[in-house]
């Protein structure tokens, strides 16, 4: 049967904060492969302890934020419009308290289990399904427009649902719309498998360039190269030689190499220019990389 229930913040908490949860198991919506397709909306007062599934799990964030880690130590912030794919029995929680206002769509669901007569998949869709989400890390992207809408319409559609017995033409409604968040999914994630490490590097080296005077994070780079931090660090290095962080100093010192030499501004404003904290970290910076001050640097 559906469940819906309130969860309460502690009444001690400086706020008093509140989350919504329904949710449809996948016996409800007849469709087997399915663990449960549940609907949040609210806060999350604290954080969600230590826990795994069954079932791979796809989250989609449709508004606000939220944040996760994981069993093998990365970790992975979401805004809107974004979505984690969590394979079956990894081990994951809520990082840190998330104060703001999220509306979360979760579909947890069994890429093992074989297709019956009366499944909405064939056995050969499932075997491609199951290629799909074999990935034995956590992986993030962002949604496509398609998926992000079949996400709103099912978060609205099991609120509403939730909220009076379920009906044949609704029961069916829901169980094409999960189907078609599965298989939109996966075609999205074939799209990222057929994509080579060369475009990851590529999108992370073109944001660096774009943002490089100003401090950039290292997850804003993964995020925007579509992959978690810890894997754009392993193919960067890979195909690269050196760390997504090398390569913004080494582009760091070289935009301050061309300003010492065309003009005469001082240290610390070219520290500035250039995206260093500070002239003096920047002059520590500026000799690992040339062996010389920027003083020397700019004797002639």
């Amino acid at each position: 049967m559906p469940v819906r229930k309130i969860k309460n913040s502690n009444p001690n908490a400086d706020t008093k904060l509140q989350l919504e949860e329904s949710a449809f198991s996948g016996e409800d919506l007849s469709l087997p492969m399915i663990g449960a397709a549940i609907a949040t909306r609210g806060f999350h007062a604290r954080s969600i302890s230590w826990h795994s599934h069954d079932r791979h799990e796809l989250l989609m964030l449709l508004d606000g934020g939220a944040a996760y880690e994981f069993e093998n130590g990365s970790e992975m912030e979401l805004a809107g419009g974004q979505m984690i794919i969590v394979p079956a029995r990894f081990r994951h929680r809520a990082s840190k308290d998330v104060r703001m206002p999220s509306v979360i769509c979760a579909v947890s669901f069994d890429t093992a289990r074989p297709a019956s007569r009366h499944s909405t998949f064939t056995t050969k869709e499932m075997a491609w399904i199951a290629a799909q989400f074999q990935s034995r890390a956590p992986q993030l992207h962002t949604m496509s427009l398609a998926l992000r809408r079949m996400a709103h319409a099912l978060h609205q559609m099991i609120l509403q649902q939730c909220k009076s017995p379920l009906t044949p033409d609704g029961t069916a409604s829901m169980r094409l719309l999960v189907a078609s968040i599965i298989v939109e999914a996966a075609r999205h994630t074939s799209g990222m498998h057929q994509r080579s490490t060369v475009d990851a590097v590529t999108l992370a080296t073109q944001h660096m360039e774009a943002r490089f005077t100003a401090p950039l994070p290292m997850n804003e780079v993964a995020q925007k190269a579509g992959c978690s931090r810890a894997h754009l660090f392993l193919v960067f290095k890979r195909e690269t030689g050196m760390s997504p962080n090398d390569w913004l100093q080494r582009r760091r010192v070289k935009a301050a190499t061309d300003l010492l030499r065309a003009t005469d501004r001082k240290l610390e404003d070219i520290a500035t220019a250039v995206g260093f904290s500070s002239a003096q970290y920047f002059c520590q910076v500026f000799r690992k990389y040339t062996g010389k001050t920027p003083g020397e640097h700019r004797q002639p």
